[in-house]
């Protein structure tokens, strides 16, 4: 099976695929970089280890959750009847309370 090195990657074609299809997919556990497969030259599919797409989707997921996170904090901030500027102070005086106890010293 010809492989070519490009940023991590190897790069098959379809034919490769289909006549290493079983040995392409028992070196997956051990890759950490995709398989690109590639059509008349052109990818046309990514094959990755399931560990290698839940590393690869773990930063959208956590930046969904903080989204959620944030949209639900600022509603709750509004319901207490907070201004920006109110929040800001109160978050700023906690921010130097914090680092005083984190590093012993005002911040």
């Amino acid at each position: 099976m010809a492989k070519h090195s490009l940023i991590n990657q190897n790069i098959i074609s379809i034919t490769e695929l289909r006549r290493n299809l079983t040995a392409i997919f028992r070196r997956l556990p051990k890759r950490r970089e995709p398989t690109v497969v590639e059509s008349n030259g052109a990818p046309v599919a990514i094959i990755l280890s399931p560990e290698e797409y839940k590393r690869l989707t773990a930063r959208r997921r956590a930046k969904a959750a903080f989204y959620d996170f944030s949209r639900n904090f600022g509603r709750d901030v509004e319901k207490l009847g907070l201004t920006e500027e109110q929040f800001m102070a109160d978050l700023e005086k906690t921010k130097r309370r914090v680092f005083t106890e984190q590093y012993g010293r005002p911040a």
